[in-house]
């Protein structure tokens, strides 16, 4: 029993709330949502049309949000600066380099491809992204690591919520519906990157699949950077 001196600690389900009949509350915080529900999320006619309004192929508009995304990964972690050599080879003038406007773009475009599969996730986008996935542990000897898709994961909502909020083209109600679908899809495109991964990851392991030293120097001097 609780007391004033030793409250109750209040605790978050990830289970969502039920009305009385038991039926699911249609809406609910992303954070309710578990791994497995976003995998399989799908959204209504509402929302793809959300995400296409809110959406934009404008080269300017893909460039500021690909920046804000990667600006935001290396404040918040700034270790992730070591999976892209050929941005930071640019020291203090990196965000003016080439090499940058190209990697931010990579990462949107990746965004975009999503956006665009709205109708097609099963078929296309889950197999798209699970190759995403796949494709990063080739990056671990360079120091990816599995959390590393958190901190790409804060950097999407970061971005995308900043951008929803300064869209005047929605009414308020719009623009609160919109952020929750997109954070809802920036959890998708992430969790299906993490399938891959790990997927690929115990497939190696279970091979016996190591990174030899020529290999690993290879990658860590490789002009490549990371796909996101």
């Amino acid at each position: 029993m609780s007391s004033p001196n030793n409250p109750t600690e209040m605790v978050i389900t990830t289970e969502p709330q039920k009305q009385q009949n038991g039926a699911e509350l249609i809406f609910r915080r992303e954070d309710d949502w578990t791994e497995e529900e976003i995998s399989k999320w799908r959204p209504n006619e509402y929302e793809r049309n959300l995400v296409n309004l809110t959406w934009s192929d404008d080269f300017d508009f893909l460039y500021e949000l690909g920046t804000t995304i990667y600006t935001y990964i290396f404040d918040h972690n700034p270790q992730a600066k070591l999976l892209f050599i050929k941005i930071h080879r640019h020291g203090d003038e990196w965000m003016q380099s080439a090499d940058f406007r190209t990697q931010a773009l990579k990462f949107v475009q990746t965004i975009s491809y999503a956006a665009k599969n709205l109708y097609h996730m099963e078929d296309c986008l889950q197999m798209r992204l699970f190759e995403i996935g796949e494709n990063h542990v080739k990056y671990a000897s360079r120091g990816f690591k599995p959390e590393y898709w958190d901190i790409f994961l804060d950097a999407m909502e970061y971005a995308l919520t900043n951008h929803i909020a300064s869209t005047s083209t929605l009414n308020a109600q719009e623009r609160a519906d919109a952020t929750r679908v997109w954070r809802q899809l920036a959890h998708y495109i992430i969790v299906h990157m993490k399938y891959g991964y790990l997927a690929k990851e115990i497939q190696n392991n279970k091979e016996g699949v190591k990174t030899s030293v020529s290999e690993t120097s290879s990658i860590k001097h490789s002009q490549s950077d990371a796909i996101l």
